[in-house]
């Protein structure tokens, strides 16, 4: 402003009774040099070099909190005016008129903020020592020195690279990463907070002018100039003098004569005003578009770009972690981040010992075995061994929790029996304690079966909300089901009409059409229904409208090859203890002599085998549906991924003839 100074404040809003002075680490906006993106690489490694951790940083949650309503009051109070001044049909700042446009993004990700910044969240994040930031999150200090250096302007390619130069100093842990578009979010409101701040001074500034000429054109020649005088008042008054009479004119005289004990001159005044009002038009145009990026941005894809944990277990000499689905990666860096120490180089450390047992498992067993994943170690069979590499002890309740599930027998049936003899005890006390001793034992046998009742009744409710299902995790085949879990999704059913045919075919189209890769096949499963003889004359009938759905199907969806859709059919035989004639054991008979044939079994009962057969030898997985249950869109893949992971493909004990691991 040239030496001019700030205006004395005439606002006196209530955010500013309410919270005093606010909070702020400088005045005015978040400005500084404009960096290039090498620039800020190396001004990335230079904070790193110099930020100092706390050893045992405060909450600081409190000061966040008092920041974001300081900021959200500033900002509601200039939507409020500014409004306002629109309604009467004011003329307002260009910079006002990106705040009123988006005003409601603001809004929305101030309570994002709220949201995905809690308190208990905020606590656990490194705090820094050095005087300027002390008791701050180190993430408060990075988002800042990169809005300021930016002019408020912010790109995917520009947040990647600080971050990744930054770490290559000092990594940050994963618990900071995913704060790290929070932490953002509230410097960029910051940022606009104060950016209004700077508009509503100048629109105090012109309204004060405005006053003071209205006063002057009334005669009142002693009404004083301001102490101070703002370039947006200079600018205001010399615009406005031409529309008063010349009783006014003599204002122009003492505002220069002010300015030139500044060593300034009312057309420089004016020209600072105008330059003044362009740069907060780019930096809060710069700002809003940051905060809108912020908000559309896909931050997992991003947290994953720039994690060194991350890039330490895409090394998984099983090649699995890579290819698995997010929530499945990020239950492993969970992992991590619970054996680890809470920083971001003993998070690395961990997961390099993760791999490397992993890596030792593969010279000995080979990448096959499921040892070679990574995932053995920090969820499976190796956990043990890799919490002893880590030094890692687990806290009293994790303790407390892995004695539950080591004898989860013994706990369940024992709470059981604990709360029936309790309740069973009960009953005879009372019985006792109404004066009827002989009646003691009757009490004890009519209570024992409820008892037990309501005592499995509650151990499974317990069981139920104290441990709650785990996810398993899964492969990622949205780019295709490879050619090693190729799997049949078969349709038991029985068909006792064309009509039934006809609505079975449909029935498998739709949900092949839901399920469309050329990995994934569809068979019906067909018998005819009970009767007394072998055959019956509706049959070959029957038989050959299923066929010709199928071979429809297959001309239809088979992208000219027949091994899209299969007919698998068998004949009546006779069971003598029903004394019918009808499908061997029905639906688990279909099933069982279905997966007979796909080992190479040439005796089954199926009689009619429609389809290219060569494709069956190949069949991994076999996925069976009711002939009235529907597979959702791309539900296949999901739980072939699943299956086919390797911490989830069975492990078959021939001594025990039972899985013992995995999922069969």
């Amino acid at each position: 402003m040239l030496g001019l100074g700030r205006a004395p404040r005439r606002r006196e809003s209530a955010w500013r009774a309410r919270f005093g002075r606010r909070l702020r680490d400088e005045a005015g906006p978040l400005r500084g040099e404009l960096l290039s993106i090498e620039s800020l690489e190396e001004r990335a490694k230079s904070l790193a070099a110099v930020f100092t951790l706390a050893r045992e940083g405060r909450s600081g949650w409190g000061e966040v909190q008092q920041r974001l309503r300081e900021s959200l009051a500033v900002l509601r109070d200039g939507y409020r005016l500014l409004a306002a001044d629109v309604h009467r049909g004011e003329v307002v700042p260009p910079a006002a008129e990106w705040l009123l446009d988006n005003f409601h993004l603001v809004e929305s990700e101030s309570r994002a903020v709220w949201h995905d910044l809690p308190a208990r969240y905020y606590r656990k994040l490194p705090k820094l020592a050095a005087r300027e930031f002390a008791g701050k999150a180190r993430l408060w200090g990075m988002a800042l020195e990169l809005i300021r250096h930016g002019d408020g302007g912010l790109d995917a390619d520009r947040l990647a690279r600080f971050v990744v130069a930054y770490q290559s100093v000092a990594p940050l842990t994963i618990g900071e990463l995913w704060a790290w578009p929070s932490m953002l979010k509230l410097a960029l409101i910051e940022n606009l907070s104060r950016l209004t701040d700077g508009i509503l001074e100048g629109r105090d500034a012109r309204r004060s002018a405005d006053t003071l000429l209205a006063e002057r054109e009334r005669g009142r020649q002693r009404t004083p100039l301001p102490e101070v005088l703002h370039t947006a008042f200079v600018a205001q008054v010399l615009q406005r003098m031409r529309e008063y009479d010349p009783r006014v004119t003599a204002l122009r005289a003492e505002v220069e004569a002010r300015l030139a004990t500044r060593d300034t001159t009312a057309e420089e005044a004016v020209r600072t005003e105008h330059q003044r009002q362009a740069t907060d038009q780019v930096s809060m145009g710069n700002t809003i578009t940051s905060l809108r990026l912020c908000a559309s941005m896909d931050w997992s894809k991003y947290v994953e770009r720039v994690s060194l944990m991350d890039q330490v277990l895409r090394r998984d000499p099983a090649a699995v972690y890579a290819r698995m689905d997010f929530t499945s990666r990020d239950q492993y860096r969970h992992v991590v981040e619970e054996l680890a120490e809470s920083t971001g180089e003993g998070q690395v450390r961990v997961a390099l010992r993760a791999v490397e047992s992993a890596r030792q498992a593969a010279e000995q067993k080979g990448t096959d075995h499921r040892s070679a994943h990574v995932g053995d170690h920090l969820i499976g069979a190796g956990r043990g061994d890799l919490e002893t590499d880590v030094a890692y002890h687990p806290r009293l309740r994790e303790r407390l929790r892995r004695l539950v599930f080591a004898h989860a027998t013994a706990v369940y049936l024992g709470g059981i029996a604990v709360l029936t003899v309790a309740a069973v005890g009960a009953a005879a006390w009372y019985a006792r304690a109404s004066g009827a001793p002989g009646l003691v034992g009757i009490a004890v046998l009519l209570s024992v079966l409820p008892a037990s009742e309501l005592a499995t009744a509650i151990v499974q409710r317990l069981v139920a909300s104290l441990l709650p299902p785990r996810r398993l995790p899964r492969l990622d085949l949205s780019d295709g089901v490879p050619t090693r879990a190729r799997t049949m999704v078969v349709v038991p059913a029985l068909l006792g009409s064309v009509d039934d045919a006809d609505a079975l075919i449909d029935h498998l189209e739709v949900q092949a059409l839901g399920n469309l890769d050329r990995h994934v096949h569809f068979a019906i499963l067909g018998d005819f229904r009970d009767s007394d003889a072998a055959t019956e004359d509706g049959d070959a009938a029957i038989v050959a409208r299923a066929r010709a759905g199928i071979a429809r199907l297959n001309a239809r969806h088979g992208e000219g090859r027949g091994d899209r859709f299969f007919l698998f059919h068998r004949a009546r035989q006779w069971n003598a203890k029903e004394g019918v004639f009808m499908g061997w054991e029905r639906k688990r008979g279909k099933l069982e002599e279905f997966n007979r044939l796909l080992r190479g079994a040439s005796d089954t009962s199926f009689t009619e085998q429609v389809g290219e057969l060569s494709v069956l030898a190949y069949v991994k997985y076999v996925l069976t549906l009711d002939a009235d249950t529907r597979l959702p869109r791309n539900a296949a893949a999901t739980l072939i991924g699943i299956a086919f992971h390797p911490l989830n493909r069975p492990v078959f004990d021939s001594s025990l003839r039972r899985v013992t691991r995995g999922y069969g």
